[in-house]
């Protein structure tokens, strides 16, 4: 790791000395975001931004680059609103205001000012409508309506819960769920849970905030501006759950980036097509079709087999006769088939025979063989309209993978990949660096490839092997396998420097996904280890509770029935008598049971002694296995049944058991650690619920010289 900080390092001091245009520095500044740090990114722009060559737009984006980094790298919503509002108070060069203002609406909705995002978004929308960032400004406005609705159900630490969230999260109910949240009990049950999903995303961000930070000395949006002190968040400490949500955004960018470099770019013309089909006719050639028929037989029965045919018997009824192949049943059918899809032996043939004609018999290690050809197609082309949608598809493939190809060559040639390395020394002239120390030389001995300076070593190859699945980690010495990793590491390094340069985060369609999976997912790891781990349960304990509760896992005798329910008297006596005489019971009971199993064909399954409110449950125990019983009267009307199957009285034993103590501790320990969760978050807030649905604010006429300011205050 120290080799890699040391090559970091010169990386950055030469790009300090030799950047020419601000292209170059921002494009400098992300790749720093991808393979190095937030906070040498921040500290590397403020610097720049410190030259007196800039103009003012240059200036501008240098200063942009920063709300960007703070925004999206840092996590920083209340820095990158900071610096969006100094920038807002400048003369903002041409076509980016609206870009600013929808970046100071993001970042106050990231900071949960929605009152604040929400006038940033309105202005992108009725002042900038040409922006690229008008259409995002729109889907972002209406989630922060949502917030700022003044009718509110609660408060949650000042954080408000409108009544229009409630009624979206309604919507997305199933029918059943929704008639449940119609009642007051309903609604304050899901109030209630409303209120408890922000307190666990609130402690799950708390519990995977990074834990080491870095403290930068930058000045805010402009050159004049005194430098301030400001902590960059380091690493989550859960490195795991990092890299899931690092793969996860990843693949949702990825994706973005495929379709702009990749799919959208795909076009195949109606020209394109009649040409790839004249250049390739041969491949839409419909081949020529044989009907034709066998007939295969030995020496002894071959002259009959002839004598037959010469009499004019049809082909068909000579080949059931002599055949000794499958395909006499058939009668020596062997279908319409092109000459490549017939025998070796049986092609020569049939290419001399016309149709309608017999060949004469040749010998082949089956026997000999006589061939009928029945009917015969000529070979011809397909038209273009038959072949036209096969051609587009054929031509789509591979322009996307040229495309595909072409774009990685491009994003590996941005990110300067390098591999052809072998042990060497490095020598560095350190009156490059002006006033700067640095060391100037090391010797790299392990080094495997550079992608954006970055270099990757075998530490960070051995690294990556063991967090795969143990069955892929045991190839980690096969060669073969180690270039496949570095490739793979190599690609995830290039792909996340060139994702750095397109700023998908901006756009609200994937930031609000992304952002919406990464709270959940920072829940859902917070609840394992907060409840689901606490709830695990041990073998000593299903062991105790066995013991202690061996009743439960008696198993009382039971028997398996079908019945037939009948009002009148002499009916049962007929079902009966048809039952004994073999009539199926099933077919009884739904042709006269008045009971509504007689829909099931009788079937009521296991009913266990002493547990059932069947009025025959003496009578099933007393009958046996497989056995009818006669009908039973009751006050109702007369039973009969049918006994299936019998089980005797059992003792579960403990490993029999195990399954289903496990799981009933589980849910009760579950339960136990889910309530003390909820009432440990629960007493370190202040919760306000409306019963009925109160106004946020009074609405008043702002006095005469005054505006509302869509800057932060104070924070």
């Amino acid at each position: 790791m120290k080799l890699r900080s040391i090559a970091v390092a010169v990386l950055i001091t030469f790009s300090l000395v030799s950047a020419a245009d601000v292209d170059e520095v921002l494009f400098e500044a992300r790749r720093l975001c991808a393979v190095d740090s937030v906070a040498t990114s921040l500290v590397y722009l403020d610097k720049q931004a410190e030259k007196d060559r800039w103009n003012e737009r240059e200036e501008f984006l240098l200063q942009l680059e920063k709300g960007d980094i703070f925004l999206y790298y840092a996590r920083l919503p209340v820095q990158a609103a900071k610096v969006y509002s100094g920038l807002t108070e400048e003369d903002i060069p041409k076509g980016m205001a609206g870009g600013l203002y929808y970046r100071l609406g993001l970042a106050f909705e990231r900071g949960e000012r929605f009152t604040k995002a929400a006038r940033a978004y309105e202005k992108v929308i009725t002042d900038y409508s040409d922006s690229p960032f008008y259409d995002d400004a729109l889907s972002a406005i209406e989630r922060c309506f949502l917030k700022n609705y003044e009718v509110r159900v609660a408060i949650v630490d000042d954080y408000p819960i409108s009544q229009l969230e409630l009624d979206e999260l309604v919507s997305k109910l199933s029918p059943a769920e929704q008639k449940e949240v119609s009642t007051p009990e309903g609604r304050a049950e899901l109030v209630d849970r409303v209120v408890y999903e922000r307190l666990l995303k609130l402690a799950a961000a708390r519990e995977y905030a990074p834990r080491d930070s870095t403290e930068i000395s930058i000045k805010f949006s402009c050159r004049g501006c005194k430098p301030k002190q400001i902590m960059i968040p380091g690493e989550m400490p859960d490195e795991e759950l990092a890299e899931q949500l690092d793969r996860m955004a990843r693949r949702v960018y990825i994706d973005k980036l495929y379709n702009i470099e990749v799919l959208d770019k795909v076009e195949v013309t109606d020209k394109e097509k009649k040409r790839f089909l004249k250049e390739n006719r041969d491949d839409f050639l419909i081949p020529a079709k044989y009907s034709v028929s066998e007939l295969v037989t030995d020496s002894a029965t071959l002259d009959s087999a002839l004598e037959m045919l010469s009499s004019e018997v049809p082909f068909d009824s000579v080949a059931k006769t002599y055949s000794i192949v499958s395909s006499s049943s058939r009668g020596g059918n062997l279908g319409e088939r092109s000459l490549n899809n017939l025998s070796p032996a049986i092609q020569p043939v049939v290419e001399t025979l016309s149709v309608g004609a017999v060949s004469e018999p040749f010998w082949t290690d089956r026997g000999w063989e006589i061939i009928f050809l029945e009917d015969f197609t000529d070979s011809t082309y397909r038209s273009y309209d038959e072949v036209e949608s096969r051609i587009a598809d054929m031509l789509k493939r591979r322009k996307i993978q040229e495309l595909a190809d072409a774009a990685l060559e491009r994003f590996r040639a941005s990110a300067e990949v390098k591999t052809d390395f072998s042990p060497y020394i490095t020598e560095i002239d350190t009156t490059l660096a002006g006033d700067t120390t640095i060391i100037d030389t090391s010797y790299v001995t392990d080094t495997l490839a550079r992608v954006a300076g970055l270099y990757v070593t075998l530490e960070d190859i051995d690294n990556y092997i063991r967090g795969l699945p143990p069955q892929v980690q045991a190839r980690s010495q096969d060669t073969t396998f180690r270039k496949q990793v570095l490739a793979q590491y190599i690609d995830d390094l290039v792909f996340g420097h060139e994702l750095a340069q397109h700023k998908f985060f901006l756009s609200d369609s994937f930031s609000s996904v992304i952002e919406s999976r990464r709270r959940q997912m920072l829940v859902n790891a917070y609840i394992k280890e907060e409840v689901e781990a606490k709830a695990e349960v041990t073998d000593e304990e299903i062991e105790a509770y066995y013991k202690d509760n061996k009743k439960e896992f008696w198993e009382p005798a039971k028997v398996k029935v079908r019945e037939i329910f009948v009002t009148d008297e002499d009916t049962a006596k007929m079902v009966y008598e048809l039952a004994a005489e073999g009539v199926k019971f099933d077919s009884l009971a739904r042709e006269y049971s008045e009971a509504e199993t007689g829909e099931r064909s009788g079937y009521v399954g296991y009913i266990n002694k002493d547990e059932s409110d069947k009025p025959y449950e003496r009578q099933a125990f007393k009958t046996k296995e497989g056995n009818i019983s006669k009908p039973i009267e009751t006050d109702e009307g007369y039973w009969i049944i049918s006994v299936e199957a019998k089980k005797k009285a059992n003792q579960l034993t403990l490993e029999q058991s195990t399954g289903q103590i496990r799981q009933k501790l589980y849910n009760s320990k579950r339960e136990a650690a889910e309530d003390a969760l909820r009432e440990r978050l629960m007493s370190g807030v202040e919760i306000e619920i409306f019963e009925e649905p109160e106004p946020a604010f009074e609405v008043q006429k702002p006095e005469e010289g005054t505006e509302e300011s869509a800057e932060p205050d104070g924070e």
